[in-house]
């Protein structure tokens, strides 16, 4: 299996790495063209009613005012200009408006993920892995990658788990290879390629982000017992709020909103602890 078909043999079996170009100057040049031939012929149509519509002859006017005459044509006469640009630009339009609308489904499609496309280039570069080498004008279009689209939507990841995902082939080379093999049914495309699914990441990560979840509050609240002094507590309220602000950032998906709520919440849990269990002289 060489060339194109080991590319589709991988990209059909791992939708993640179905990254492609999204020729954003070509798409836009295009509709930009469909535009410019829509505006040449509105002007012809508008100056060709203009012309029936000062004309003296009663047909002409009818043109304006009925449609079955517009559309009719006269035995042994052509179809009128007036319908002839009429019928152009309906044509005109569905391509105009199907380019339009095609271009903005793609923009509504994610730029490939950091970590999938440095996969997918490693695939094309290792020996042991794909080791494709394309020889036309498009050889370089993954290794550029500009303007790349996924086909398949990546999963929105937090800090924390495009972290995690960075670290899978380290993991991979010190742990996984003793338990996680390739996959002998795609020998052809991807040998010596081990898959590590999204998902099992995000659950190792949601497992980290609730313990230290769990673990963060308590370790302030025991700090802060054992620390007397008021303006070391403060002190320490504020260093706990913000290492929980960023953890929250770092391990949620939450939203900024939803992050000042929880760490006004814990703060405030913090400034209720030291103002009813303040040592009095």
């Amino acid at each position: 299996m060489k060339g194109y078909t080991k590319i589709a043999a991988l990209m059909s079996q791992y939708p993640e790495s179905a990254i492609v170009k999204r020729f954003s100057d070509l798409n836009i040049q295009n509709i930009l063209y469909l535009q410019a031939e829509l505006v040449g012929l509105q002007q012809d149509l508008r100056r060709c009613e203009a012309e029936n519509e000062t004309s003296r002859d009663v047909e002409k006017e009818q043109l304006l005012l009925d449609w079955y005459t517009l559309s009719s044509t006269r035995d042994g006469e052509e179809d009128n200009e007036q319908w002839q640009l009429a019928l152009r630009i309906r044509e005109k339009l569905k391509e105009y408006d199907e380019a339009v609308v095609r271009y903005s489904q793609m923009l509504s499609l994610q730029e490939p993920g950091e970590y999938e496309l440095r996969n997918l280039q490693e695939w094309f570069r290792r020996p042991t892995m794909g080791a494709v080498y394309l020889t036309g004008r498009d050889r370089d279009v993954w290794k550029d990658g500009v303007d790349l689209v996924a086909l398949k939507s990546a999963e929105r990841h937090y800090p924390f788990v495009s972290w995690l995902n960075g670290l899978t082939p380290t993991f991979h080379r010190i742990f996984g290879k003793y338990y996680k093999h390739p996959d002998p049914t795609t020998a052809d495309f991807a040998p010596n390629t081990v898959y590590y699914t999204d998902s099992k990441i995000s659950s190792f990560a949601a497992l980290i982000g609730a313990v230290i979840a769990s673990l963060l509050p308590v370790l302030a609240i025991v700090v802060l017992y054992f620390v007397t002094e008021m303006g070391k507590r403060l002190g320490l309220v504020a260093a706990f709020t913000a290492v929980f602000s960023i953890c929250l950032w770092f391990l949620t998906e939450g939203r900024l909103i939803e992050v000042f709520s929880a760490t006004a919440a814990f703060s405030a849990v913090q400034v209720v602890f030291i103002s009813t269990n303040t040592p009095t002289g």
